[in-house]
């Protein structure tokens, strides 16, 4: 692949490019967010269906506690250099490297899917990690073609809503189907069958939306220039800092609940993944609706503190001794406020006044390269500490003061929605 900053007088025209007015937003854009979603959705689907495999796999490929711990953490390894990559990733045209990454994901599942030890799967999944996690930047860059800005919090609440239906099938479905479909492996083999279809239709449908002022901004971007003008701006170390309390807590309890529910309950292994599932179900609602009310009332932290308060309560009670009646509702209204800050975390970096396109990209990569050093340490923390003491429990409680950073990040943080832009415009 070369790098296409600058395209020589005498090159072809891209096809993979149209050129559009600024105000043109097309109804085929719809066709380009609608396959980005799909593959957005499909590529983690192993992050959080991980925790009801972990039984299967532990059981064939013969490792611990403590490896269980690095095996979740895998999964992120790339958000760590996502920062420097973006500096060059945004170079490159986004419609092809988004391909791109599709096939990374799709060779590290198979590597997975076929692993003859602990290591290769450990390998197979750190790959797997650098193809979600780099594929956000090519990914950040066609949303800031094809979506309207009045859109922008909308169509990010419909994709995070899809994201926790994907979750749920992974935590609910996957324990039925493991032993019809040939076990742990037909399901990593699986999904990389459907990424690589994805990928083809991909290929052939997918264009670049071409406007006189994002060519002019995407001319003068130079990778080491934007991440100086991005490490200057505050925002993006607060919305990573909040998304690290919310996310940790998250990801680290979705992976290891099962095995909590499992091993610590004694709940059968479809009753731990059910109320595992219940997490992304009340995330659902919240995706559907957070969105679309902080476009309405034009604010978005008024969505995202909420959550710092109520969810050390809600994680506390979900490793409590309860029963499956109690745990059920509580997973709801736990899922309901992880996802209620995140339409909007992920709408401020596309917001923030006099950025370019490869900035705002860059700047979500900064973001999430914060984010991961905790949920890179999450699963390894808590297992160190279960291991140590002999319950899980012990290690998910250090978790529970996490969320409170989405209530002390906003307090910081600077108002970009609606409201606050017709305030600077009068």
């Amino acid at each position: 692949m070369a790098i296409e900053n600058d395209r020589p007088a005498d090159a072809p025209a891209r096809s993979s490019s149209v050129t559009h007015e600024e105000g043109d937003y097309p109804r085929y854009r719809w066709v380009i967010i609608s396959q980005m979603i799909l593959q957005q959705q499909l590529g983690p689907l192993i992050f959080s269906s991980l925790g009801v495999l972990l039984p299967s796999m532990q059981k064939e490929l013969h490792f611990g506690l403590i490896e269980l711990g690095r095996l979740g953490s895998a999964r992120t390894v790339g958000n760590f250099v996502l920062f420097v990559a973006s500096i060059l990733l945004v170079r490159f045209r986004p419609i092809r490297m988004f391909n791109m990454f599709a096939l990374v994901l799709a060779a590290a599942l198979l590597i997975v899917g076929f692993a003859p030890s602990y290591y290769v799967a450990l390998g197979g999944l750190a790959l797997y990690s650098f193809g979600v996690s780099f594929g956000q930047v090519p990914a950040n860059m066609v949303r800031q073609q094809w979506i309207a800005p009045k859109e922008m919090a909308t169509v990010s609440g419909v994709m995070l809503a899809l994201q926790t239906v994907f979750q749920m099938a992974g935590l609910a479905l996957v324990p039925l189907i493991l032993e019809p479909i040939g076990g742990w492996r037909s399901v990593f083999i699986g999904n990389a069958v459907i990424l690589l279809a994805i990928a083809s239709v991909w290929f052939f449908t997918a264009r670049e939306r071409i406007t006189p002022s994002y060519e002019r901004m995407r001319s003068q971007d130079r990778g080491l220039s934007a991440a100086g003008a991005v490490l200057r701006r505050r925002e993006f170390y607060l919305l990573g800092f909040a998304v690290l309390g919310g996310a940790t807590a998250f990801t680290t309890n979705l992976y290891l609940l099962p095995k909590f529910f499992v091993d610590e309950r004694h709940f059968s292994l479809q009753v731990a993944g059910s109320i595992t599932a219940v997490i992304p179900l009340g995330g659902l609602l919240a995706n559907l609706v957070a969105g679309v009310l902080s476009d309405r009332i034009g604010r978005r932290k008024l969505i995202i503190w909420p959550s710092g308060i109520a969810l050390p309560i809600l994680w506390y009670i979900m490793i409590g001794d309860y029963p499956p009646s109690i745990l059920v509702p509580v997973a709801f209204l736990t899922g309901v406020f992880v996802f209620l800050p995140f339409p909007a975390l992920q709408t401020i970096p596309l917001e923030i006044p006099g950025l370019s396109p490869a900035e705002r990209a860059i700047g979500q990569a900064l973001q999430m390269t914060i984010s991961t050093v905790g949920i890179f340490f999450g699963p390894i923390f808590v297992t160190s500490i279960a291991a140590s003491t002999g319950s899980l429990r012990s290690g998910l409680l250090y978790l529970l003061l996490l969320p409170t950073l989405f209530v002390w990040t906003t307090i910081f943080m600077p108002e970009t929605g609606r409201v606050a832009r017709q305030k600077a415009a009068s």
